[in-house]
Order: structure tokens, then C-alpha cells, then sequence
């Protein structure tokens, strides 16, 4: 009697061990099914992966602040430039005819033209005034700078010229205006610098 009372004990024991390790597997089990049926897959976190909250938001503000770049770039590319204006003072620099390119030194003249579409041309050889005339100009697409010369002559030989004389050039300015060509009727070029531009 005492050894089937020993073996109902063990058996009891054993039994109630295995019961509890199944519960505990169970309620595991549970747990888990209860949790995966809960959680979405953008919710799931790895305890090992970085924090990519923070990176997410930079990134799309990176790509924001590209698109906005893109599109003023675009935007600017897409304005048309305005043509060169001829306004400022402008130096004779050189002199080309049949290949040969001459420097000036000695001779001087320098063309004023104003944003109201007058002009003045002084020219000198060694300082000293040779010749002088003002009036108004006025540009012909594409290459024909008209002058209505209106003053010839210094202050103490002025003389107003009545019909204005008309005079007709072939020019070529620089995409920046710096730069003035001026096409004489024998085809040599006369190349003016500009040294000032209008306040």
C-alpha cells in the first residue's frame, strides 16, 4: 500500500509539472498570437536597428528643398535674357583691318551714350581735342547703330548742324555690353572698352 501511495504521489507530481509547463507554453503561445494579430508590419521594431524616425523626415525635406532648387533653376533658364544695352562710357581700346590688330595709344576717342538715347564722341590725338559731335542715337535691329548728329565742333566752334547729319554704323556689342565694335565702310574694326556704366 505504501509503494502504490510513493507511485500515485510521483505520478501526481509529475502530472501537475507537466500541466503547468503546457499552461506556460499555452499562455505563450497565446501571448505571441495575441501580439502578432496585433501588430502591423510598420509597427514592428527591431530592438537592434537604429531609430529611423528622425531620418525620414530630413530626407523628404532634402528632396523638397531639391525639387524647389530645380524648379527656380528651371524657372530662371526659362526667363529670356534681356539684349545687351548700349549705355555707358566707352574707350577705344584696338583697331583690327586685314588681320592686323593695332593698339591704341596715341589717338583716343570715347563715346557716351546715355539711357535717353543721346550720345557724345570726343576724339583726341596726343590730349588734344581733333574732333567732337553729339546727338542722339538710336539702334536698328540687327547690327545698324544710327547717329543724329546734331553738335559738331568744340564750345568755342560750336556748330548745329540743321538738318541733323545721319550716320550709320555696323555694330556688335558683348552679351554683357562690355564690349562695343564698330564696322567701318573699308571693313576695319574699331574695338571700345566700357569703362563706366550709368548710376
Amino acid at each position: 500500500m505504501k509503494s502504490a501511495y510513493v507511485t500515485l504521489s510521483i505520478v501526481l507530481s509529475v502530472s501537475t509539472v507537466l500541466l503547468s509547463g503546457c499552461r506556460a507554453k499555452e499562455t505563450t503561445s497565446n501571448t505571441l498570437a495575441n501580439t502578432s494579430a496585433k501588430t502591423t508590419p510598420s509597427s514592428v521594431t527591431n530592438a537592434n536597428a537604429p531609430d529611423n524616425s528622425n531620418h525620414s523626415a530630413p530626407a523628404a525635406n532634402s528632396n523638397r528643398n531639391a525639387d524647389v532648387t530645380r524648379n527656380s533653376a528651371a524657372s530662371d533658364s526659362a526667363k529670356p535674357k534681356a539684349p545687351p544695352q548700349l549705355i555707358g562710357t566707352y574707350e577705344s581700346r584696338e583697331v583690327h583691318s586685314e588681320g592686323v590688330v593695332t593698339l591704341i595709344s596715341k589717338l583716343r576717342t570715347i563715346w557716351v551714350f546715355s539711357a535717353d538715347g543721346n550720345y557724345s564722341r570726343v576724339s583726341q590725338v596726343n590730349g588734344k581735342v581733333y574732333h567732337s559731335d553729339s546727338g542722339a542715337f538710336r539702334i536698328e535691329p540687327p547690327d545698324k547703330l544710327v547717329l543724329s548728329i546734331q553738335v559738331t565742333g568744340q564750345k568755342a566752334s560750336r556748330k548745329i548742324q540743321s538738318p541733323a547729319l545721319q550716320k550709320t554704323h555696323k555694330y556688335n556689342l558683348s552679351s554683357d555690353g562690355d564690349e562695343l565694335r564698330l564696322t567701318s565702310e573699308k571693313g576695319a574694326v574699331g574695338v571700345f572698352q566700357r569703362v563706366s556704366k550709368p548710376s
